[in-house]
């Protein structure tokens, strides 16, 4: 995803170029001034060929094209604060705070990072970043929403659910308990709404838990709960809470906006 791409080259970006008993501290503040100043060839300037880079949802991106390539949709709006640089042989590691429009767009204001890089002469080898708690914990649920719920990837759900996960929204009866309902729910609901998409425009986090507001649409091309197909485009709000426990889903708690105008599955 463009938001933990963004974030996680930020970081990269922090580090600098150095290597052996250098100081690399004056290099890394110098790589955060090629960021801050959206010159994207100066920061690929500062990374190895074979440069790796892991993000905190534990995608690789290898190569400094595909770091490159990485960054540069993150540049509107980008800026990056660091701080607290401590420096270990060729090991550099630091607190940083990044903001974007990217990230703005979908609710989520400046994100915290403990960041580390690692260099191979004057360049950087090996990056790393973590993200705060609840940081963490929006771009999981921002991720659930492109891959399962307008991605439609439903074998992709282990990624994202406990086995046990707890449930207390009401399922209809019949349903499976733990993650087998949430795929029976998934699978029912994308039958009745093959063109089903999810908007979040209110993400908040406390500690392990989050909460997500999203408008819902689709048109209604299949039955829903033993009603027929209306062929209507349809649109609700969902409220969604989570406790994560290792990035997924442990308990939920959810219920479906039925105030003003909108019109729910299933109502004509």
């Amino acid at each position: 995803m463009k938001t933990i791409t963004g974030f996680f080259v930020a970081a990269l970006l922090l580090a600098g170029c150095a290597g052996g008993n250098r100081d690399l501290v004056p290099l890394g503040k110098q790589v955060d001034g090629y960021v801050n100043a959206h010159n994207l060839d100066a920061f690929a300037g500062s990374l190895a060929d074979d440069a790796v880079a892991k993000a905190p949802d534990g995608s690789m991106h290898k190569g400094k094209d595909s770091v490159k390539a990485w960054m540069s949709g993150m540049l509107p709006g980008f800026h990056v604060d660091s701080r607290g640089w401590q420096q270990s042989g060729d090991t550099l590691s630091w607190t940083s705070t990044v903001q974007s429009n990217s990230f703005a767009a979908m609710g989520i204001g400046p994100i915290r990072t403990n960041t580390m890089a690692v260099f191979a002469g004057d360049k950087i080898r090996y990056f790393q970043a973590d993200l705060d708690q609840e940081t963490a914990g929006k771009m999981r649920f921002l991720q659930f929403y492109a891959e399962i719920v307008n991605g439609g990837n439903l074998d992709a759900i282990d990624n994202y659910i406990t086995e046990d996960i707890i449930e207390h929204q009401a399922v209809p009866p019949g349903t499976p308990p733990g993650r087998e309902g949430v795929k029976a729910y998934f699978k029912m609901i994308r039958e009745a709404y093959p063109d089903l998409h999810g908007t979040p425009t209110l993400i908040l986090a406390d500690g392990d838990k989050v909460l997500v507001y999203a408008t819902w649409e689709g048109t209604n091309k299949g039955k829903l709960m033993g009603k027929p197909a209306s062929n209507k485009k349809n649109t609700w709000g969902e409220v969604d809470v989570i406790r994560l426990v290792n990035g997924k889903a442990a308990e939920h708690w959810g219920w479906e906006d039925k105030t003003g105008d909108i019109t729910q599955p299933g109502r004509k």
